[in-house]
């Protein structure tokens, strides 16, 4: 039986840590705090596009975003204002929260589409050898 599961990932451009928001943020008090929060909400929320969900019905609290943080409630709750303040997270008529630019953010594939890709990796190499299938030094 196939284990073909599919998996999610954040897409960070090598800048963003350089970014006008990035750098306002990790200069605030307890901005290195907020960085590392906002990641772990970003990783959070990838399976739901965006939305920070407990399960299909129950959208994540301050204190759940706490707990599965592992960040203290306060620092949640002071970090989440931040993040409304700068456009990176909104409240959503049902109250959940949203991470507004994670589209630009996700990626997605699968243990297939992984297996497929390596495969296509590994002819493509073959074909670059020499036509004996074998690098050989000159004499």
């Amino acid at each position: 039986m196939s284990d073909n599961r599919k998996y999610y990932y954040l897409k960070l451009k090598e800048n963003f840590y350089n970014s006008e928001t990035m750098v306002i943020l990790e200069s605030m008090q307890d901005g290195l705090l907020y960085s590392n929060l906002l990641l772990k909400m970003y990783l959070m929320s990838l399976k739901s596009g965006g939305i920070l969900m407990l399960n299909d019905h129950l959208p994540h609290t301050p204190q759940t975003i706490a707990t599965f943080t592992r960040h203290q409630v306060g620092t949640v709750e002071r970090a989440l204002k931040v993040f409304l303040e700068f456009g990176l997270v909104e409240i959503l008529t049902d109250g959940a929260y949203y991470m507004a630019d994670i589209q630009l953010l996700i990626g997605q594939s699968s243990t297939e589409g992984e297996r497929k890709k390596k495969e296509r990796m590994r002819l493509k190499r073959q074909k670059l050898l020499p036509s004996g299938g074998a690098d050989t030094c000159p004499p």
